[in-house]
């Protein structure tokens, strides 16, 4: 298999275009735009104008918050809290998507975190019927269930930005999240910003939003619109940092044994689909935009991958069959048989 020269994604990898010098569509993206992506003094700027724009159009409707965080328990999230609240100064309002796949690591850090950060906050639980549906088709069709989660997460976002008039929402999507299949400016940060459901799906899914667009198993809240911009697209924040700095600020307990999404009991199943799906693990893409970044060498991406690959290759069946009966054990017997 041929691999990028410059960020050693494969040639499998979605979307991907390897020119006649053996590099990739995304880092000839990158490098256009490496001098704007690397000027975080630049950047944090952008991101007070929009902050402070969103105080202006909260005050104009009376809202009581300025921006909706969701959080998850993880750093990320709980991380951007803190500095929303205490550093910009943002009145906040926080929510959880319950999809039944939070881990008791998750919910205590979410408790801790509230009790610590002092912002309310709001549980949202969707009815299993239709949980059931989104994973159970999710799976079948495409063998892969985290753009359900990914959907209804931002879905609600919306939903109750429109509900309490929030003009802002702040994500916790990383450099490495937001510009893993980046190859053009539509629909990417900081060269175009979202403000509705459709706009902020299309970086995640491309065409496909406009292929579900009015089709009864997705609704895009035509109508509602609220800016989403996503916070380490703008701060210089590296993992280790945003650790160590909840740590000592509010207790925030990382992970044993550095387990990744430690805050879902189901990951480790999600990897496994990637595998058998693409033949990669999750975080490749993200792992290009690191090399690209000079954060770590083609090697060591390599390294961290591989390490990917050897755990995720065998999932615990016990873990297996806890999923298919969570979203629908026909599902999993059919597959099976």
């Amino acid at each position: 298999m041929n691999y990028c020269k410059n960020c050693g994604l494969p040639e499998n990898y979605q979307g991907i275009h390897l020119d006649e010098n053996g590099v990739c569509n995304f880092c000839h993206f990158y490098d256009k735009h490496r001098e704007r992506l690397n000027d975080f003094e630049a950047l944090e700027k952008e991101f007070c104008a929009h902050i402070e724009k969103a105080k202006e159009e909260a005050k104009r409707q009376g809202s009581k918050y300025d921006c909706l965080v969701g959080i998850s328990g993880g750093k990320d999230s709980t991380y951007i809290v803190y500095q929303l609240k205490h550093t910009y100064g943002c009145r906040v309002l926080t929510f959880t998507l319950d999809n039944g796949f939070s881990t008791d690591y998750g919910k205590n850090n979410i408790t801790n975190a509230l009790e610590k950060l002092d912002v309310d906050y709001l549980r949202i639980v969707p009815r299993e019927s239709l949980l059931r549906d989104y994973y159970t088709k999710s799976v079948k069709l495409m063998h892969n269930f985290c753009s359900v989660c990914f959907h209804l997460m931002h879905y609600y976002s919306y939903l109750i930005a429109s509900q309490y008039k929030i003009p802002l929402i702040v994500n916790g999507r990383t450099q490495g999240q937001v510009l893993q299949g980046a190859d053009h400016e539509r629909g990417i940060e900081p060269f175009e910003f979202s403000h509705s459901l459709k706009e902020f799906e299309y970086q995640m899914f491309g065409r496909l939003v406009d292929k579900l667009d009015g089709y009864s198993c997705i609704d895009l809240l035509h109508g509602v619109k609220a800016e989403a911009i996503s916070y380490f697209m703008y701060h210089d924040v590296s993992e280790q940092e945003t650790i160590e700095f909840l740590e000592k600020a509010i207790g925030w307990v990382r992970p044993k044994a550095g387990v990744p999404h430690a805050d879902c009991w189901a990951h480790a199943l999600a990897e496994k689909m990637s595998l058998e799906k693409h033949g990669y693990p999750v975080r490749t893409g993200e792992m290009g935009v690191e090399v690209r970044r000079g954060r770590i060498s083609k090697e060591e991406a390599a390294q961290i991958l591989e390490k990917d690959r050897e755990h995720y290759s065998e999932v615990d069946p016990e873990l297996v069959q806890r999923f298919y009966d969570r979203i629908d054990n026909s599902a999993y017997k059919k597959k099976e048989a």
